[in-house]
């Protein structure tokens, strides 16, 4: 049986009927409840109120965007200017919300009026007007049933007489215009202004504070950048030095080595290619050393904070091409360069423990770049994108983990006492096994290059284990050198050592190609083509003393037009 059906004329107003009841049950029987959702700042728990509704009073949609504001004033209330300062901020921005009232419920005027009067004079000293959006006027005069607010905690009794009381006054003297360090001035030329309006107090716990700044956006204190706070002008002037030599020397002889290598292809074989790797690793290493003698330092280390107008010490990398290039050479070629010593150690002891020669090793070529280059890069991608790339107050470079001990220990000496660990492993194995088998087959086991690649595979872990200790040895001393109060200061002969010995491995590898045959061997080679190759192109010239070069007597590749039979006269 059929169902009837209804005319589609008859449908449509039928619809429109049963949107219009709902529509009148919606507003004299069921009104409409609002969405609320958990505060989610820790700034804002434990006011009294546990949950918020966007749009806020300032009209933010989002209540990260929100959070993301309210992040701006965390100076000014840890400063504590007034004690109500957080509630009234965080019923602004993160207001109350419940799904029987329709509204967001936020600050009554007076809270708003008591607030701007303890902290607008401060707000000014640094610089800054009282926000248009905490107008105290939009706010309700009183909680009623016609306009909910919060009153708000009371304030504290000092604060009830609407004067500053005498050591908040002192704060303020130190916060204003016209007070002057007595050593430094911290704004720019023809201002004058008192330190701890440069890092609002944040940066007191910290040696020579006077130095530094405390930006907004990354919530941490930065360095002038011309200050001269862990070392001395002539620690900066001596490094310069011992840096242009070493780098200059690393550069000369890995290039030296690699040229070595390409002059002729047919003697790269593994594991002695690993070595080549490793020596263009250093190459481009050394370079970034070398960048910030030819460009001035600070045009790489340092850059204009747009908050305080000051150069500061780069703390993110990304404020500047330059750092992050110096940045990007240095952090992934030093660590492409151990991983080759790792797979060097690994085809050193497939060659001499397991046998392996060279085509069977070139087999596996494809894992070991895939290792030695995507390691790196999966290392240096994640810095830049956790902004993580700092200047080095002594060198002028840029690296990981010059300020932050946390990331030194992660994208530094974890990764480097890895690799050392894992290839110190493969030599130690590598070389009990051969020995074990008796030393009167030693000689037959393993040919000369060999050797020779073992010693310098061994060799390599001596700068590795100094490079890595000064590591150490910065990661547990920091905090002592630059907590306030403090005397001490760190030996720069540890951090010149540890220069030294990043730049001497690619010092070796032109020692190891030097110490063969050959370099003898190849550029004689090499010598002897380019010079019958020249001879082969000089023309043949005669003059009154017999050949010379200045007329040409023939051709010969022209013939004499008398001929006698298959004979040409010349």
């Amino acid at each position: 049986m059929t169902l009837p059906t209804l005319d589609t004329r008859r449908q449509l107003p039928l619809t429109a009927s049963v949107f219009l009841c709902l529509a009148v049950l919606t507003a004299y029987g069921y009104p409409p409840t609002r969405t609320c959702e958990p505060i989610r700042s820790d700034l804002c728990k434990g006011l009294g109120y546990n949950e918020t509704g966007m749009p806020n009073l300032v009209r933010s949609e989002l209540q990260s965007e929100a959070v993301l504001q309210l992040q701006t004033f965390v100076p000014l209330i840890q400063y504590g200017c007034s004690s109500q300062l957080r509630f009234f901020l965080c019923s602004v921005y993160l207001p109350m919300c419940t799904e029987k009232v329709l509204e967001t419920i936020g600050p009554c005027r007076p809270l708003c009026e008591s607030v701007k009067s303890r902290c607008e004079q401060v707000m000014e000293n640094f610089g800054f007007h009282w926000p248009a959006s905490l107008n105290c006027s939009k706010f309700p005069l009183i909680n009623n049933q016609d306009h909910m607010c919060m009153d708000g905690p009371e304030a504290k009794n000092y604060e009830k007489n609407h004067l500053l009381n005498s050591e908040f006054k002192g704060k303020v003297q130190a916060f204003s215009p016209s007070y002057t360090h007595p050593e430094i001035s911290g704004g720019e030329k023809g201002t004058s202004i008192g330190p701890r309006s440069q890092h609002y107090g944040f940066c007191e716990n910290y040696k020579m504070s006077h130095f530094y700044y405390y930006i907004n956006r990354t919530r941490r204190c930065a360095q002038k950048c011309s200050a001269d706070i862990l070392f001395t002008h002539d620690n900066k002037n001596f490094t310069d030095i011992w840096v242009a030599v070493w780098a200059s020397g690393c550069f000369l002889s890995t290039l030296f080595t690699v040229l070595t290598f390409l002059a002729d292809t047919s003697k790269s074989r593994y594991p002695e290619r690993a070595i080549l790797y490793l020596s263009a690793a250093y190459n481009v290493y050394s370079i970034a050393y070398i960048t910030p003698l030819v460009i001035h330092r600070d045009e790489i280390a340092c850059h204009v904070d747009s908050q305080h107008g000051v150069s500061i010490l780069i703390q993110e990398g990304l404020n500047n091409i330059h750092c992050t290039i110096n940045f990007m050479l240095l952090y992934f070629f030093s660590m492409a360069g151990a991983v080759w010593w790792l797979i060097l150690t690994v085809t050193w002891f497939l060659a001499a423990k397991l046998r392996w020669n060279h085509e069977a090793i070139m087999r596996q070529s494809t894992y070991f770049h895939l290792a030695a280059w995507a390691l790196p890069s999966m290392k240096t991608i994640a810095i830049l994108v956790m902004r993580e790339v700092e200047a080095d107050e002594l060198t002028g470079t840029c690296y990981v983990g010059a300020h932050s001990g946390n990331t030194l220990i992660a994208f530094v000496i974890a990764p480097s006492f890895a690799y050392l660990l894992m290839g110190s492993v493969f030599l130690i194995y590598g070389t009990v096994s051969v020995f074990r088998s008796g030393s009167s087959h030693v000689s037959e086991r393993l040919d000369v290059n060999t050797v020779r690649i073992g010693i310098f595979a061994v060799l390599y872990t001596i700068p590795a284990t100094c490079v890595l200790g000064a590591n150490f040895y910065e990661y547990f001393s920091r905090e002592q050198w630059l907590v306030a109060g403090s005397g001490s200061r760190p030996m720069v002969e540890f951090f010149t050592l540890k220069i030294f010995m990043s730049l001497v491995v690619g010092m070796t590898t032109g020692l190891w190609v030097c110490s063969s045959k050959e370099p003898v061997t190849v550029w004689g080679k090499r010598w002897q083509s380019f010079t019958n190759r020249r001879r082969k192109n000089l023309p043949l010239t005669y003059g009154h003393h017999g050949f010379s070069q200045k007329h040409v007597i023939m051709n010969m590749s022209k013939r004499h037009p008398f001929k006698r039979g298959s004979e040409t006269v010349v």
